[in-house]
This record gives structure tokens, C-alpha cells and sequence, in this order.
């Protein structure tokens, strides 16, 4: 598999840089982690996050550079309400920073490494805070979690598919956020022939500054006791 420069560089970088930011180059797939890109997207910004304007830009499909890479990855063979996908961390580190991570699905037209992402997106798993909250980065289910995996479900039309996962994470002072996103290569076997999957929204264009996740102040006073996760409700809902 290839490695472009800036990855190479940024897997030999410390162990504590490499675990202050992070990328999520390894697909799970039913509880194994497969070879780093070999079924992910690798793309062009090495472990540094986006801030808020990256939420209106095309990279924020699956980040700066990913469409050069469209046609290294593998696409994993799958099937709805079987089978358990998911992400890894780079060298099996933990999610240092506080905040949601989100995984979304979108159809491609036809062969998924031929797809950009521009169609609908729906959420199939997402991951925030304890309930009740108090507030604390402490209090965020993803901290320190190094993968997040979930099964399939069963009401997902077949073909082939991007999924995408993204950690906004909350640190920054005050309501500016960081973001860390990338992209796996599916094909999914189905027999669903329901309603199709919904509520979706698109990449740019799905999230705005304005939104109540965004707009979280993890550095308020008093601390937040609520925190709000970005993007529509999971299907099925």
C-alpha cells in the first residue's frame, strides 16, 4: 500500500505528539483491524486537525487530498445486519482529545473509489458524553478509546459505499473545534428494500457554525451539563 510523505513522516513523529492528534488509517472489520489504508481513504494533512471553516469546505467529505488517494484502497466485502465495521486509531493509540465521534454512510453511484461523496449522508453510530454530564473531558465516552466499531444494520440498501468517521474535538478555547476526519471503502450485501435511510445531509453544507454542537463552550461557567451531537438523528432512529 502506499504512503505518501506526509504520512510516513507523521507515523515516525513521537509518541506523544503522535497521541496529542491522530489519524484513523485502519479499518475493523468483525473485531480485526486490517492494514493501515488498506481499506481507508490515506489523505494529505498528516495527523493536524481542521478548525471550524473546514466544516464548509469539499475536504470535510474525507479531508485535504483524499480524492488522489480514491483508488488505493481496497473495498471490504460486508453485509447488513451481520457483519461489525468500524475504525482504529494510527498505532493503536486513544483519542486524546474530548469529544463526539460520528460515523456516516453514503451510497456511491456506482465503484466507490470513483466517488467524491458529494450525495446524501446518514449517520449510523455515534459516541458523545456520560449521562449526566458533569462537564469534565473526563466525561466523554471516546476518551482514551482507540476504536469504535458497531454491526451493520440490517436496514442499509446494497452497494457500495464510503463511510466516514469524524472526532470534533472540544478542547480549543471557548466554541472553536478540531477536526479529524477519513474515509473506508465498503460494498455491502443487503436484502433491505425499505425506506431509504434517513434523516441525510450533505458534506459541505450539513453542519453550520451555528449548530448547537459547534456553539458547545466546553470551557463555560459553570461547566455544561449537555452535549449536543452534531449532525441529524442515527438511522434507523
Amino acid at each position: 500500500m502506499h504512503f505518501s510523505t506526509v504520512t510516513a513522516v507523521a507515523f515516525a513523529v513521537a509518541p506523544q505528539l503522535a497521541s496529542a492528534h491522530f489519524l484513523f488509517p485502519h479499518l475493523m472489520l468483525n473485531g480485526l483491524r486490517t492494514g493501515a489504508f488498506e481499506y481507508v481513504r490515506e489523505h494529505d494533512f498528516g495527523f493536524m486537525p481542521h478548525n471550524n471553516d473546514f466544516i464548509n469546505s469539499q475536504d470535510f467529505r474525507c479531508n485535504e487530498g483524499s480524492w488522489r488517494h480514491r483508488r488505493e484502497p481496497k473495498t471490504a466485502q460486508v453485509t447488513a445486519g451481520r457483519d461489525t465495521v468500524g475504525f482504529n486509531l494510527h498505532l493503536d493509540f486513544g483519542i486524546y482529545h474530548p469529544g463526539p465521534v460520528t460515523i456516516y454512510l453514503s451510497k456511491a453511484p456506482g465503484d466507490v473509489r470513483d466517488y467524491d461523496g458529494s450525495g446524501d449522508w446518514f449517520k449510523v453510530y455515534q459516541l458523545g458524553t456520560m449521562m449526566p454530564w458533569n462537564g469534565t473531558d473526563q466525561g466523554w465516552l471516546t476518551r482514551d478509546k482507540k476504536n469504535f466499531q458497531f454491526r451493520l444494520p440490517s436496514e442499509i440498501p446494497a452497494g457500495q459505499y464510503l463511510m466516514r468517521i469524524e472526532q470534533m474535538s472540544v478542547h480549543p478555547p471557548y466554541k472553536q473545534k478540531e477536526w479529524y476526519v477519513q474515509c473506508a471503502h465498503l460494498n455491502i450485501a443487503s436484502n433491505y428494500n425499505g425506506r431509504a435511510p434517513g434523516p441525510t445531509i450533505r458534506f459541505p453544507g450539513g453542519y453550520k457554525i451555528s449548530d448547537p454542537a459547534i456553539q458547545l463552550d466546553s470551557w463555560a461557567k459553570p461547566p455544561p451539563t449537555f452535549a449536543p451531537m452534531p449532525g441529524p438523528l442515527l438511522w434507523p432512529n
